[in-house]
């Protein structure tokens, strides 16, 4: 059964593309699927050759690169072990006036808090004006997603540290267990 996506885009996909030509047709050979790109509606259609999960894939990877994910953990997404997950801040804050203040929060000063969440969870965590972008297992959204909402809660950045704390221990434990 063939499967199509529309997957909306935007401009700065198509310049990144221009930068990038071979990129998404390294992406449609991984994913044995083609896309069709219309730059003068902003989307992209997917069509699946082989497998549906190779469309979702594609989706997931065309989507990170409109978020400004780099090509290193867009390509990640192109295998089994990598998921895309996104939170619109605009969709769970009430007021729309918060957004900015929760996005610093997160982001932390110079970027301090951002990076401990990434180092503790494993996740790469990319921030436009009101989403982010996890990438990463799926244990390791989990985390990242559970750390993010303790400061969306607007929780103190002590109980996120110790959370955090918490997740390297469970990240190691979990390496040292045997499967």
């Amino acid at each position: 059964m063939q499967i199509n996506l529309v997957v909306p885009l935007n401009e700065r996909f198509f310049n990144y593309l221009n930068k990038n030509p071979n990129l998404l047709e390294e992406a449609k050979e991984i994913t044995n699927t083609e896309v069709i790109l219309n730059r003068e509606n902003l989307n992209a259609t997917i069509i699946s050759k082989g497998r549906g999960s190779d469309v979702v894939k594609m989706r997931d990877f065309l989507i990170s690169l409109t978020l400004g994910v780099d090509e290193i953990d867009a390509k990640k997404l192109l295998t089994d072990e990598y998921m895309l997950y996104l939170i619109d801040l605009r969709t769970i804050i009430d007021k729309k006036d918060d957004i900015p203040r929760i996005l610093a929060r997160i982001i932390g000063e110079e970027g301090k808090i951002k990076k401990k969440i990434s180092e503790a969870t494993g996740c790469s965590i990319y921030i436009t004006d009101s989403k982010i972008a996890l990438i990463g297992s799926y244990d390791e959204i989990e985390y990242a997603k559970n750390a993010i909402q303790i400061i969306v809660d607007g929780s103190p950045h002590a109980r996120l540290f110790k959370y955090l704390e918490k997740v390297i221990r469970e990240r190691k434990m979990k390496q040292l267990s045997p499967i």
